[in-house]
Formats: C-alpha cells, structure tokens, sequence
C-alpha cells in the first residue's frame, strides 16, 4: 500500500479524486497544483493563477530531479505542445550552461540531468533545433557555453537518430574548433568539445591539430573517456596516421592501461629489431659479435616488457609466446657467450632439426621446440644424441619430462634397422632398453635385436617370467 499523506489537505484531495466519478481529471488537477505549491513552497492560489509554463519554467530551474515526474504531470495536464517544452527546456539548457564553466565531472552530471529533461519533450528534435537557435545569440568569449550547448544539441539529435541535426552540429564543432579554438590555443576546450560529441572518426582533425602543436598530452586525462571510444580512436589514429610513433603508441595505451596494446607494440617491436638481424648474413655478425649481442638484447628488454604488459590483461596465449621467445634469445646469447655459433633465432620451422642436434643439453632442445612451437621426431633426435654419440644424459633429462613412452624405444629400434649405428651403437640401444618399464616391450625388442643376454635375464626373473609367459600365450 502507498503510504498514507499525513497532510490533511493532500488527504482530503486523494480521498476526492478517488470518490469522484466524472470530474476525477479536474481533481488530479487540483492535487498536481496542490503538490506543486508544496514543492515550490508558494500558496495554492499563487501556482493556480500561473501559466502552465511559467510553473514547467519553475520546476526545471528549481534543479531538483525528484521533481521530473511533476514536470512530466504538468505538461500532461494543461496539454503543452512539443514546441512550447522544447522552447522551455532549451531555455533551461542556456541557463545552466551560461552561469559559467564547470569541472568535467560536474559539467557530466549536468548533462545526465539536461537529458532527462529533454525526454520531457515528445520530439527532442526540437530541443536540439532550439538550441542551435539559441546559440547564435552567445557571445564567442563565452566559449565554453558553447561548447556545451553544441554537445546537449548533439545529444537531443542522437536520441531521435536526426542526420541533418548531427551534421549541423559537427559542422558547426569544425568552425568553432579551426576558427577559435585553434587560433586562441583553447587545447581543453578542444578536447572537451572532441569528448562531449564523441564522433571521434568524424572529428579526427582535433588529433591533427593537438598533434601538430605538440598537446597530444591533452588528450589523455582518464576522466575524459568513460566508454573507452577516446582510447580505441588514439590508437588507431596513431597506428594509421604515425606508424613510427611507438613513443606515442606506448605513452597512449599506457595511460588507459591498455596492457594489451602495450604488449604488441613490445612485441612487434622486438621482432622488427630480429628481422635487422636477420637482414644480414650469419657469418657477418659471427664477426661483428658486439654488435649482435646488443641488437640481442634489446628484442630481449623489449619481449621481457611484452610478456609483462600480456600477462597484466590475462593474455595468457600471447605472454607465453613472448616468454618462449625470451627464453630463445637467452640460449642464443649463451651460446655466444660460450663461443658456440649455432643459429637459433629466425629459422624455418621445416629446418629446426639440424640445429636441434648441435644443441649439447635436452632442455635447450626444448628450448627451440616451444619458441617454434612444434613437436620435432625425438625418436631421430634421441637416435643421433644417444644411440650414435651415447649421451645418456640426454637420455635422463627427456626421460625427466616424461616423455620415455614405449612408442619411442619402439621408433629407435626401428631406426636401427633402417639406419644400422654399428657396434658401439647396438650397445647404446640395449643400453636404453634397459630404460623401458613395459617389460612385454623390453622383451620384444631385445629378441628382435637378438640381444638374448637381455631376454634371458628376463626370463629368469620370476615376476618378469610370469608377466611374460601370460602374454606370449595370448
């Protein structure tokens, strides 16, 4: 239930309106006008001898939003035409707007009230109309009022979808900005005229203006953009207009905490810096090792700054990218540093093996595999590394990764009889046999490599002997 009126006139009007069967609109009447001297504080002959649009006049400029449903009662009750509320709420506009400048903060809780006012009116169109209007009669020193007359204009147009009214308004934003502003190095203005209407693509000639005099910086207060439309429109402007520009890129995506685009442009910028190195010939910079190792480290900084910037969006995909990267160029520079002139860095993916096999540890193997992204045959790789050379330690740290399944002794063992490794080498496969926990494999393999020694041990074992005899039978 609503809550019961405790003025006893408000009461009595009620319990009339409710009762009465056919004069209940002239009662809603006398309870809005009785309301009304309430709200504005003024007697009941007082609001009932006023126009209806002195009392619109009063509710709007009273400033109190509570007070929109009563304006809304108002125009409903004495019928005012759209054209006599837009006037009325144009005029609202100019009152507010013309008492003088105000925080950005402020002057956007102004505009959320003046909309609300505006849907007052049946056809905000003519709101807006009425406002261009109005602007002719301010002076250009109260530029400010201006601006954010244009801005309520674009506003009411954008409501209705009113093409003609949103042209009018941007060409309008195109003199004021080109024939004032600019001349009178009015950079705020500027860029709070640029917020306001938020057609950024079709106002790109502010980003040319305030980059040209050197105010790019104007353009990067936070509280400037609250849809994010500002910071999407930099960069772009910044990547279609100064491609080289990282400083300005970085500067931009920074201040919006766009980790992201911070990353890439990291990012991209390290892989410009290796595609130089790659520009000249290995032999050439095995010469010029100075040279290399610093051209190195600065795609290093800059991959070590991208996976940082990645992970601080949660680009999970694109930091560990980055992070295998790093961990490449690293091995490379230790390589150098250890006088070793294997290349690692900007090769074909269809030509990895070979620099894979120089590598003397497994995990610098891995190394190369992750920052290429693929998955190399381990079983040639593990046939070169420890049938023919007898690495074992190679063996022991692939086996640590858990990747020593029964498939790869099998792949060995047929390598071996594709590839012959001789003596040394049949050794080094028994040897590895001796690494396979599937004792059915072992067994299998050691009888197809006629290494009986093997097979006999595990025959005589009894718990191998019972495991194998079961599936022999089979």
């Amino acid at each position: 239930m609503p809550p019961v009126p405790s003025d006893p006139v408000l009461l009595d009007l009620e319990i009339l309106k409710d009762r009465c069967s056919h004069g209940k609109t002239y009662c809603q009447q006398l309870l809005c006008l009785y309301e009304l001297s309430q709200d504005l504080g003024c007697s009941f002959s007082d609001i009932s001898s006023r126009d209806p649009g002195e009392i619109l006049r009063s509710l709007l400029s009273s400033q109190r939003p509570e007070l929109t449903d009563r304006a809304q009662a108002v125009i409903n009750f004495h019928g005012l035409s759209p054209q006599t509320v837009a006037q009325i709420v144009a005029e609202e506009g100019v009152r507010v707007w013309r008492a003088g400048p105000v925080e950005v903060y402020n002057a956007s809780e102004i505009r959320q009230r003046f909309l609300q006012l505006v849907k007052l009116c049946q056809d905000p169109t003519l709101v807006g109309l009425t406002l261009l209007d109005y602007l002719e009669n301010v002076p250009l020193t109260e530029q400010h009022c201006i601006i954010e007359l244009l801005i309520s204009a674009h506003d009411c147009f954008s409501l209705t979808c009113h093409l003609e009214g949103i042209r009018r308004v941007l060409q309008a934003c195109r003199h004021l900005t080109e024939s004032h502003l600019a001349a009178n190095q009015e950079y705020s203005l500027m860029v709070r005229l640029l917020s306001g209407i938020g057609r950024y693509n079709e106002m790109v000639y502010v980003f040319d203006i305030l980059h040209k005099e050197q105010h790019f910086e104007v353009l990067l207060r936070k509280q400037l953009d609250t849809k994010g439309g500002l910071q999407t429109a930099l960069l772009e402007y910044i990547k279609r207009c100064h491609p080289g520009d990282s400083e300005k890129h970085n500067m931009t995506a920074l201040c919006f905490s766009l980790h992201r685009d911070i990353g890439h442009n990291h990012e991209q910028a390290a892989l410009i810096q290796l595609k130089l190195i790659q520009s000249r010939a290995w032999e050439y910079w095995m010469s010029e090792l100075v040279e290399l190792r610093s051209a190195l480290m600065k795609a290093l900084t800059l991959l070590i700054d991208a996976a940082e910037s990645y992970s601080k969006d949660s680009c999970v995909r694109q930091s560990l990218r980055c992070a295998r990267l790093t961990r490449l160029l690293t091995l490379q520079l230790h390589l150098l540093n250890n006088s070793h002139q294997t290349k690692l860095i900007n090769l074909d993916r269809e030509n990895l093996m070979e620099p894979i096999l120089e590598l003397p540890r497994f995990y610098q193997a891995v190394i190369v595999t992750e920052a290429y992204d693929i998955q190399p045959d381990w079983a040639e790789v593990l046939y070169h590394k420890v049938i023919l050379a007898g690495d074992f330690q190679y063996l022991n740290e692939f086996k640590q990764r858990e990747l020593l399944r029964s498939g790869v002794f099998q792949q060995l063992s047929d390598k071996c009889k594709l590839q012959p490794p001789g003596a040394t080498g049949l050794q080094n496969l028994k040897r590895v046999l001796g690494y396979c926990e599937d004792t059915y494999t072992r067994y299998k393999l050691a009888l197809e490599n006629q290494f009986y020694d093997v097979t006999d041990v595990l025959m005589r074992d009894s718990q191998t002997r019972c495991c194998l005899t079961d599936m022999l039978s089979r």
